[in-house]
């Protein structure tokens, strides 16, 4: 049985991470053939990394796509945000497709095109999987789907960080990080804003950021503004990027909406304490003062930063929590049996 998992973006994030992960963890299912489907572009390589089978497109539309489904034949069709959903629900034919939604963007929040159009494609999509339940409970027009809707939340799959670990091969070491797409949904000039505050007020701390978008130089002006720009460095994109954070003493986030993030999820199975906004899914991955800490408040979330990366007694607490804490959130096994039973459920009928 052939499923076709289908994406937009051409490079590794959060949500290409969870994907790639699901494939990796069920490819041992003889009875399945998972194929990761986006266009052409660095996935590639990282795809590779991971021993993935991949069909790259010349670029995401509705000709490249179904000329896709002629060469692979799928038997079920796995989408992974809206425009994919719709270009798929362009082919229905006797495909099932399954819709899973990421994040909780604004736009899907009101009436617009792209929460009317989703609603349009909804109407052939077979199962819709959301990764936290604000995704579902935000949208629109959350009554018109809500039949065929389950709450799924992401998970990490640890042989894969123990897989691509071993080949980090960078040098960096930073008090305290940011990771994720400086675009945006994670608000990369807040963490600008608070990252200022603490390395201001002690000035021996450093600051690393791993990831790129059309933010960088905003967020480059803030440290600048700030005179604190010489102990950040921008690193890029980085294709491995766990020893880093694995060395660093706490991850700072200040999304305005998120899922269940990757990056979060992967910070945790490092041991590493994280200080974010309380946005969506990180309520249930962080347990306040526990594991990390979640405020509104810049002044919080700086001195928070501070407090977990200059008290070893308070670090090595946090980290003990996240180390017992962990396997209760993310269970991969569950997580894989639900994906095998959708899969199950949606081919056999």
């Amino acid at each position: 049985m052939k499923i076709l998992h289908l994406l937009a973006s051409n490079k590794m994030s959060g949500a290409e991470n969870m994907v790639a992960d699901i494939l990796l963890m069920t490819q041992e299912e003889r009875q399945y053939q998972l194929i990761y489907c986006s266009p052409d572009g660095d996935i590639k390589k990282d795809l590779e990394y991971r021993g993935l089978s991949y069909f790259p497109l010349k670029k995401l539309s509705y000709f490249e796509v179904k000329e896709a489904v002629k060469v692979i034949k799928p038997d079920l069709i796995h989408t992974h945000d809206v425009k994919t959903t719709i270009i798929a629900s362009l082919l229905y034919g006797n495909i099932p497709i399954i819709a899973h939604l990421h994040g909780n963007p604004k736009d899907m929040r009101r009436i617009g095109m792209k929460s009317v159009m989703f609603l349009w494609a909804s109407r052939k999509v077979k199962k819709i999987i959301a990764v936290s339940k604000s995704v579902i409970e935000d949208y629109y027009f959350k009554e018109n789907i809500a039949d065929k809707t389950i709450i799924l939340s992401n998970v990490v799959f640890p042989d894969r960080l123990e897989k691509l670990s071993k080949k980090d091969n960078t040098n960096f070491k930073f008090d305290f990080i940011f990771l994720g797409r400086l675009s945006y949904p994670k608000d990369p000039e807040r963490v600008a804003e608070v990252a200022s505050i603490v390395l201001k007020r002690n000035p021996h701390t450093t600051f690393g950021i791993i990831g790129d978008g059309e933010l960088k130089s905003s967020m480059k002006k803030i440290f600048d503004k700030n005179n604190v720009i010489d102990r950040v460095t921008f690193t890029g994109k980085l294709s491995f990027p766990y020893k880093v954070l694995q060395d660093s003493k706490c991850m700072l986030m200040c999304s305005e909406f998120e899922g269940t993030p990757i990056a979060a999820l992967e910070a945790m199975a490092l041991g590493v304490p994280i200080v974010s906004t309380p946005v969506d899914g990180m309520k249930s991955l962080v347990f306040h003062e526990k594991t990390g800490i979640l405020s509104n408040s810049n002044s919080t979330l700086a001195t928070s930063v501070e407090n977990i990366i200059n008290d070893c007694s308070l670090n090595k607490q946090m980290k003990l929590n996240i180390e017992k804490e962990f396997s209760n959130i993310n269970d991969v096994k569950q997580y894989k049996q639900q994906i095998l039973n959708i899969y199950d459920k949606l081919i056999k009928t």
